[in-house]
C-alpha cells in the first residue's frame, strides 16, 4: 500500500470514511437508556454513511495500486466526491424528517460523510478534474 500516491485531500476523505465505519454502531438516536445505531436509524442513516465509505474506498483502492475503479467517464475521485455528497444529502435529510432524541452520532455521521465530500473534492482539484457537465451550470451562451 502506497499512501504517496495519495494528495492530502484523499487521505482526509479516508479518515472521514474510517469514522463513518466506526459512527455506524454509535448512537444517533435514543432516549432514557435506550439507543439507535445507524442500522436502527433507517436507510437515509445507513446508506447514506455507506455511500460515504464507498467514496473512500474507492480513494483507498488507488492507495493499493491495484487498478483505478472507474464507472463511465467518471475518474475515482470524481466518483468518490459524487457517493461522498450523495451520502451527505441522505444523512441531512435522516436529520431533517426526524429531529427527535438525536444523539451525537447523528451529528458525528454528517461531519465525517462532508469530510469525505470535501476530501475527495480537493484530491478531485488536485489531479485537475472537474465534475462532468459542470461547465454548462449557471447559464450557457446568451
Amino acid at each position: 500500500m502506497d499512501f504517496s500516491k495519495l494528495s492530502n485531500g484523499a487521505k482526509m476523505a479516508l479518515i472521514g470514511g474510517a469514522l463513518l465505519v466506526i459512527n455506524l454502531f454509535l448512537p444517533w438516536y435514543g432516549t432514557l437508556g435506550f439507543n439507535l445505531n445507524a442500522f436502527d436509524a433507517e436507510f437515509l442513516a445507513w446508506g447514506g454513511s455507506l455511500l460515504a465509505i464507498g467514496g473512500a474506498a474507492i480513494l483507498l483502492l488507488k492507495a493499493f495500486g491495484t487498478r483505478d475503479v472507474e464507472a463511465g467517464k467518471f475518474k475515482p475521485e470524481q466518483l468518490a466526491t459524487l457517493l461522498g455528497a450523495a451520502g451527505t444529502v441522505l444523512i441531512a435529510l435522516r436529520w431533517l424528517t426526524e429531529t427527535n432524541f438525536v444523539k451525537y452520532g447523528l451529528f458525528v455521521g454528517l461531519i465525517a460523510a462532508a469530510v469525505v465530500t470535501f476530501g475527495s473534492f480537493t484530491s478531485m482539484k488536485d489531479a485537475g478534474l472537474d465534475l462532468p457537465g459542470m461547465d454548462r451550470i449557471g447559464g450557457g451562451d446568451s
